[in-house]
């Protein structure tokens, strides 16, 4: 197994680099869109509306990429599922009076 450092810069670079959007939280309010910019002390965003936002790095508090985790392996149903047993729960029921 290995571990990769993953940090809001190097996310915000990616999506960046491959033309993904994200949703940005910066002072407990999300804001989405593409980055145009990023120097490492701010940010530039272009919304979604059309209009653009910059931001400084310290205040963002997460980051969310619209993409696939990278180095991610994918999730694959093996055997164990098949033999485990497993059923979907059932729906909602409805309500008798």
């Amino acid at each position: 197994m290995h571990s990769m450092l993953y940090t809001i810069g190097m996310a915000m670079d990616r999506a960046a680099e491959n033309g993904y959007a994200v949703s940005l939280l910066i002072e407990g309010h999300w804001m989405e869109g593409m980055v145009a910019a990023n120097d490492g002390h701010g940010i530039v965003l272009e919304c979604l509306d059309g209009g653009h936002m910059v931001a400084k790095i310290e205040r963002i508090s997460a980051v969310r990429v619209m993409s696939e985790l990278p180095g991610r392996a994918p999730i694959t149903r093996g055997a164990e599922f098949d033999t485990a047993g497993a059923v979907p729960m059932p729906g909602p029921q409805p309500a008798y009076a």
